[in-house]
């Protein structure tokens, strides 16, 4: 078995003002956060965050260089959130692979419904002007997508790298992301639904064999 290293063979421990820094950077993104859930992804201002914050403008630029990384920042972080929910869902769950499927299903709902303005940063239009960076969007995205083929391939007893999986794995993938953005959008408010009961509903049929 190999040997675990120590902290000091590997990095140096964080220093009092690395932590400070990671605080201060924390506290940013819970504030853009905020602003996003009030007034949407073009609501995002960093120098409305230096308001609420007690600081001048130019002093958030020695954590991020522009609204844009900033946005990069809050995207990747989410797509992480996003993906590890899922997988620790599923771990969880053991079991059958459509019961893995169930589970994790449930708990990117949940994780959405919780965190409305990081699924609308995800999956809602996109910004005018910006271009995310691929290693921080396009990766973990294909990485959700290949992990949701494996799972529905194992469901169906096909090979998980078939064009079938990857076929079954974007149809329930929109199929998903179609329930939830007409849910957080409001739009079954006033159709007096079961809406807990319509999802079930909804993610049996989308996992039959």
């Amino acid at each position: 078995m190999a040997r675990v290293k120590q902290q000091s063979e590997e990095t140096p421990a964080p220093t009092r003002r690395d932590r400070a820094h990671e605080q201060t950077k924390t506290e940013i993104k819970e504030l853009a956060y905020g602003q996003i859930a009030d007034a949407g992804l073009g609501g995002l201002s960093l120098n409305g965050i230096a308001r609420e914050m007690g600081v001048t403008g130019p002093a958030l630029y020695r954590y991020y260089a522009s609204r844009d990384d900033l946005i990069t920042d809050l995207l990747g972080e989410s797509y992480e959130a996003w993906g590890q929910v899922s997988f620790d869902a599923a771990s969880r769950a053991g079991g059958s692979a459509k019961h893995r499927l169930f589970a994790a299903a449930r708990a990117l709902r949940a994780w959405a419904k919780a965190h409305p303005e990081r699924y609308d940063l995800l999956f809602g239009r996109p910004l005018p002007g910006y271009e995310a960076p691929p290693e921080r969007t396009l990766a973990p995205a294909r990485q959700s997508l290949d992990a949701l083929a494996a799972l529905l391939a194992a469901h169906r007893g096909i090979s998980p790298t078939s064009l079938a999986a990857r076929e079954a794995a974007v149809l329930v993938w929109s199929r998903l992301h179609g329930f939830l953005s007409l849910e957080l959008g409001g739009h079954f408010d006033d159709l007096d639904l079961d809406v807990d009961r319509l999802f079930e509903r909804d993610l049996r049929a989308m996992l039959a064999p």
